[in-house]
């Protein structure tokens, strides 16, 4: 990837929610971790990892709304609501990527347990990707881009040794 396309892809990612986006993709890299290791039905560890995101999106859009309270926001919770919902979107598309590998993987024969370490492989990717774009765009070179990288990619790797100790 050249550099243009790097800072493409991170000007595009720091105009969206790129915490939210890790929060979700750490967050199901973990619920998938341990839902998966007590648990074979494919279907069934999918719907679970989903519900849980959905409630930690629910929890954020709910502290969210509250917090425009403070700052001078009075308007009903329902009006807020929608304002805060789409402001912390992006933690139900951060765990997106992890589902639909995880749940591809199934389409291709592969098991349950199989599919679930490759989908947290992909997460360890995917947050070493988000690290490394949010250091570049922060001028970052060398072994501080790399350190930035290893350090997102290390909370996936935590669910990798989650599962493996859970297992």
């Amino acid at each position: 990837m050249s550099d243009g396309h790097r800072s493409r892809a991170a000007d595009t990612l720091a105009r969206r929610d790129p915490g939210g986006l890790l929060y979700g993709a750490v967050i199901t890299a973990g619920v998938l971790a341990a839902v998966s290791a007590n648990n074979s039905h494919i279907h069934r560890v999918a719907l679970s990892v989903g519900a849980v995101v959905v409630v930690y999106w629910l929890a954020h859009v709910y502290t969210e709304s509250q917090e425009m309270l403070f700052h001078g926001d009075h308007r009903p919770l329902h009006r807020r609501t929608p304002h805060a919902a789409a402001k912390e979107v992006y933690i139900l598309v951060g765990g997106v990527p992890a589902v639909v590998v995880y749940l591809s993987l199934d389409l291709l024969g592969l098991s349950a347990s199989g599919a679930a370490y490759w989908a947290l492989w992909f997460s360890v990717a995917f947050l070493a990707v988000i690290g490394y774009l949010g250091a570049h765009r922060a001028g970052m070179r060398g072994w501080r881009l790399a350190l930035e990288s290893a350090g997102a990619a290390l909370l996936g790797v935590l669910a990798v040794l989650g599962k493996v100790f859970l297992h």
